[in-house]
């Protein structure tokens, strides 16, 4: 007797919201947007931009915090393009993003630069690696993700023969590295031109060995540190057409 009552009253609620459509309003909560980066609340910033963009990752306050390079060089006839200055902000974002394994970070990077797509897409991406070591460490690898971001698919041609951490390599290390990495054999590329991809630039010697390996097109690094910059004010290319 009771199981009955039941299922009648179940039965009058659902016909009770069909025919009293405004005694049952349901209240939808949009998402609360928060940086990415500095985790405020999208909707306690009080900024134009804030209101008409839906999709900003992060807040300006962050988004003045990327130094903005914008540097073209010649580095033995090969052009590299350098987006950001590395500093302090960069640096504490990369090791929250690969060594904390912020994956969400991903998207960060690039995200105030998506007219790099139409670019990115006319050539073969290819980015430099992690060691095997790191990658399981990590679970996933750092430089795809990023540039993945520009909807393209990121080639992985390189290996390293053994686990060495460039920011506590010594100079000796560094310019060692040509014997470290090395490119994987029957690895498929697409007849394209090839662009060189990686995120940080310190020294150049990776960039360089990789050049050696795959012959790039071009070269494309997120960002580069203050002293290469330093070091490379003669090979800037005051006139290019290329990325910006």
């Amino acid at each position: 007797m009771i199981h009955r009552f039941s299922k009648i009253g179940l039965l009058v609620s659902i016909l009770s919201v069909f025919m009293f459509p405004s005694c049952h309003k349901v209240e939808v909560f949009e998402d609360e947007r928060y940086c990415l980066c500095c985790h405020k609340k999208m909707s306690e910033i009080r900024n134009f931009e804030i209101f008409f963009y839906n999709d900003l990752l992060i807040c300006p306050d962050c988004s003045k915090n990327f130094k903005l390079h914008k540097q073209v060089y010649n580095i033995d006839g090969i052009p590299l393009y350098v987006l950001y200055e590395y500093d302090e902000f960069l640096e504490r974002l990369f090791f929250q993003y690969k060594e904390q394994r912020d994956v969400v970070l991903k998207d960060v990077f690039l995200c105030e630069h998506l007219y790099l797509k139409k670019i990115f897409k006319k050539y073969c991406v290819c980015t430099l690696c992690s060691s095997d070591a790191k990658r399981m460490e990590r679970g996933f690898e750092p430089a795809i993700d990023m540039y993945s971001s520009l909807d393209v698919f990121v080639h992985s041609p390189f290996y390293k023969k053994k686990d060495i951490k460039q920011s506590s390599a010594t100079k000796l290390q560094r310019s060692q590295i040509k014997n470290v990495l090395g490119l994987k054999q029957l690895y498929p590329l697409p007849k394209k031109k090839i662009l060189l991809v990686d995120d940080v630039c310190t020294t150049g010697s990776t960039l360089l060995a990789a050049k050696q390996l795959i012959h790039p097109d071009c070269m494309f690094v997120l960002a580069a540190h203050p002293l290469w910059i330093l070091a490379n004010q003669e090979n800037i290319v005051v006139k290019s057409k290329g990325f910006w």
